[in-house]
């Protein structure tokens, strides 16, 4: 049985979180209320910003 390292649960993570922001992006876009399409893009933002320190967190070896 293989265990998941810690780079793979960052690796796996990371991926989530992009999944959800593109979720968030396609909401926003059809969404009617500026305020909330605008909260979507926030939210994605962040979603995206988390996942890419999660994937650099990688690349260079940093404990996660």
């Amino acid at each position: 049985m293989n265990t998941p390292t810690k780079a793979d649960r960052a690796r796996d993570r990371a991926a989530r979180l992009h999944r959800e922001a593109l979720n968030c992006l396609t909401i926003a876009v059809g969404e009617k209320v500026e305020l909330h399409a605008a909260q979507l893009i926030d939210e994605a933002e962040r979603l995206i910003r988390r996942a890419a320190e999660l994937s650099a967190g990688q690349s260079i070896g940093h404990k996660i």
